[in-house]
């Protein structure tokens, strides 16, 4: 009995399937190529439940007769290339043939085209890689194709998706590639009937603008190197912008967008010592390199490259980037008349060992606990107790002998004191501890916003004159659909506008910081939660909120703002760890304390 036997051709494309299309996202960006490549001058997409229901490309290109209406969805149909050797000149978007077929396999699609010398178009209704319908229509030139209910029957996969603002968050991510590859194309993005992208046909820098926000105009600078072996075109960001996760790096080779983690660490590195520890610069950087020398058959989703001479690209794409940094002065350019023999040993302004201005960047007072703007003012207990209504006295928690994981807060506690304006120490019976301040405040601030989540009673902050807060669009739809969360943690906020919201509130613990600075800092950390912990989104914003409103490492407290701090910290479930699993505090015993002594 032979049990080898040949694979039906539906089974085929959902196999391929499985490669090509992993959701939505991977729906969109194979339809946006395809229009590109059709030489579309207006392309429209349209989305309904973040794709799951429908995904809908309208372009006005050069459009298909009824024989290539059907090709088009059979496996490895092609327009793009004919020989083996058009592998090596690859010029269009696409080029494999699996596409169409694969997401006909996991998806019902209509398409209607027409060519534009043609009189009528077609019309094709295709399900589980069957042809339904096919007939002759009127319609306009171009292409529209039309998939709905993506993976009807492969249930597996559907149950598999992700919610609907994270499916969305990946389209958007595909749509924005596309318009920063093609600004020369007009762009609209609907998703559930609201209007996200109307965009014209603009030169780079006004696409990056209208695709991030206006607060990119003062961060670009360009980037331009032209060599025998690349071409280097774009921008980059000012180091003061950059951000502490990833996702706002574009690279483009001949107009695709790739990743190439080898090529953004070239770029990264050019910023050496002008980034903070973690953060990643805003670019879009655009190679045009001669077709035969790089390799973009590596990967069905074709993000993937491979280059002839990856070093030399390296070095001179970091050449490039550390040339515009100098020239518009982010860092100094060398001047080689200066005698640097001499004039490193003079100073304009000599520092005065001792004087006030040398701390007075360091000793600055956290005005979480401040009342009148002073903290030398807080010198009766009823003041400051009016900051903590759910405080705990020192002497209420030492009779509780409250449990520190593996550490006792004993009775006969002597005075704390802060060390290096960074770290809390205080002496207990059985030796000390040693308390980080800003793990230990950020412990005190998520157990609060915790129970104002689950409560759902967070106070909120009225603020005297609204702020206005402009986003991508990416931030500003992931506020919009947390929006709930964010109000149950005292945030009130609104829509206003495209890409923009309006801020009315903020939580009432957290009024003295800004509050749009605030909440870009969560947006932030709540990407970088999401990407690396794969947590629920309430508790990543959460989480993002007590880490940015915790007390930053160097912030001078007085002796109440670290009593206060104490109290509420040893009042927590939880006194040991932060909530990301850092440890607050280790105790230091007797013994080992005098040992260090001998």
């Amino acid at each position: 009995m032979h049990t080898i036997h040949l694979l039906s051709d539906l089974l085929i494309n959902q196999i391929a399937a499985g490669e090509v299309v992993q959701r939505p996202a991977s729906v969109v960006k194979e339809l946006l190529d395809n229009a590109i490549d059709a030489g579309s001058k207006n392309i429209k997409i349209i989305i309904k439940d973040a794709g799951k229901q429908l995904i809908q490309v309208i372009d006005d290109g050069i459009g298909m007769d009824e024989i290539d209406a059907r090709m088009c969805f059979e496996k490895h149909a092609t327009s793009k290339i004919v020989h083996t050797d058009d592998l090596s000149k690859i010029q269009t978007m696409g080029f494999r043939g699996e596409a169409m077929a694969s997401i006909a396999a996991v998806a019902q699609v209509e398409m209607e085209t027409r060519l534009h010398e043609s009189t009528t178009g077609v019309f094709i209704a295709i399900e589980g890689s069957k042809i339904k319908k096919q007939e002759a229509i009127a319609t306009s030139p171009g292409t529209k194709i039309s998939v709905k209910n993506l993976f009807y029957n492969v249930p597996a996969r559907r149950n598999f998706l992700k919610s609907n603002p994270v499916e969305f968050k990946h389209i958007l991510e595909e749509v924005q590639h596309a318009a920063l590859a093609r600004t020369e194309i007009g762009w609209r993005l609907y998703h559930n009937d609201i209007e996200i992208y109307n965009l014209s046909p603009e030169k780079l820098s006004h696409r990056m603008v209208h695709l991030f926000g206006e607060s990119y105009k003062k961060q670009l600078i360009p980037c331009k190197e032209t060599t025998n072996i690349v071409v280097i075109q774009g921008y980059i960001g000012k180091p003061e912008q950059a951000k502490k996760t990833r996702g706002e790096q574009f690279l483009f080779v001949n107009q695709r967008f790739v990743k190439s983690p080898f090529l953004n660490y070239a770029i990264k590195q050019a910023y050496d010592r002008l980034l903070a520890t973690d953060s990643f610069p805003f670019y879009a950087i655009y190679l045009t390199i001669d077709p035969q020398f790089i390799d973009i058959n590596v990967h069905p989703t074709k993000t993937e490259i491979k280059f002839q001479d990856e070093k030399a690209l390296y070095a001179i794409l970091q050449a490039a980037i550390k040339k515009s940094l100098a020239t518009h002065h982010v860092v100094d350019s060398l001047d080689f008349e200066q005698d640097t023999n001499f004039s490193l040993l003079c100073f304009s302004n000599p520092i005065q060992v001792g004087s006030a201005s040398t701390h007075s960047t360091k000793e600055r007072n956290y005005t979480q606990f401040k009342v009148d703007g002073s903290t030398t003012s807080l010198t009766s207990p009823k003041d400051w107790q009016s900051l903590f209504p759910d405080h705990k006295t020192n002497t209420e928690v030492s009779s509780l002998s409250q449990n520190i994981g593996t550490v006792h807060y004993e009775e006969g506690v002597g005075k704390s004191i802060q060390l290096y304006t960074s770290y809390i120490i205080i002496q207990v019976q059985s030796g000390a501890l040693l308390i980080d301040q800003q793990a230990a405040h950020e412990r005190v601030l998520y157990d609060k916003f915790i129970d104002h989540f689950q409560n759902k009673n967070g106070a909120s902050q009225q603020l005297l004159m609204p702020e206005y807060l402009s986003l991508n669009s990416v931030d500003y739809m992931v506020l919009l659909d947390n929006k709930a969360i964010l109000r149950s943690l005292g945030f009130i906020i609104d829509p206003f506008g495209e890409s923009t919201i309006i801020i009315h509130g903020c939580p009432a613990e957290l009024k003295h910081h800004s509050p749009k600075q605030l909440l870009e800092e969560v947006i932030e950390q709540f990407k970088w939660n999401n990407n690396k912990q794969k947590l629920e989104i309430s508790e990543c914003f959460i989480r993002a909120l007590a880490k940015k409103a915790s007390i930053p490492h160097g912030i001078k407290l007085s002796g109440i703002e670290i009593d206060a701090l104490l109290a509420q910290l040893f009042s927590s479930t939880n006194t040991m760890y932060t909530p990301d699993g850092r440890k607050i505090c280790t105790k230091l015993s007797k013994d080992n304390l005098v040992s260090l002594l001998k």
